[in-house]
């Protein structure tokens, strides 16, 4: 069972247009440099303690700028390895909280898109969080995980861009 939840939204992606399908929109190069700044994933990364910071999983959507964001918190945090999660892209609330919950990691870092990141934060906290690109939610969870469970420990909102 996950204690810690991270809730990350990827940086700010290249606006949509008709000929990049939505899943290879990458960052924009101002989105990677906030990201990689001294003010950014650096920083809210070391809000975590070492025992989160040591047994973080990092958990991403397979789309490439949520890839490249979660690249960005493996490098804040030494090179921790990256699991591609279909369930991020898809938006799969159920499948995401189900293996959340059976988990083994006591600090999960999940990277993914709006609006599926503002609903899981509410649906797990009661409480209306609105990410902005590159905007971090930690959430302590409860043994069991249901509607209202966690609590919101903290939120960074995204860098500057």
């Amino acid at each position: 069972m996950v204690k810690t939840l991270i809730l990350v939204r990827h940086g700010k992606p290249q606006p949509a247009a008709p000929d990049i399908p939505d899943f290879d929109r990458t960052l924009t190069v101002e989105g990677i440099a906030a990201l990689a700044a001294p003010h950014g994933f650096a920083r809210t990364f070391s809000l975590l303690s070492d025992d989160q910071r040591e047994g973080a999983v990092i958990w991403s959507s397979p789309a490439v700028r949520a890839m490249q964001t979660a690249q960005h918190i493996s490098d804040a945090l030494g090179g921790k390895p990256i699991v591609e999660k279909s369930c991020l892209w898809y938006q799969e609330s159920g499948t995401f909280l189900n293996e959340v919950e059976t988990s083994d990691a006591t600090c999960l870092i999940a990277v993914g898109h709006i609006p599926f990141m503002n609903e899981m934060a509410a649906y797990l906290t009661g409480s209306a969080i609105s990410f902005t690109p590159g905007a971090v939610a930690a959430i302590e969870l409860a043994d069991e995980i249901d509607l209202g469970s966690g609590t919101l420990s903290w939120y960074v909102q995204g860098p500057a861009a």
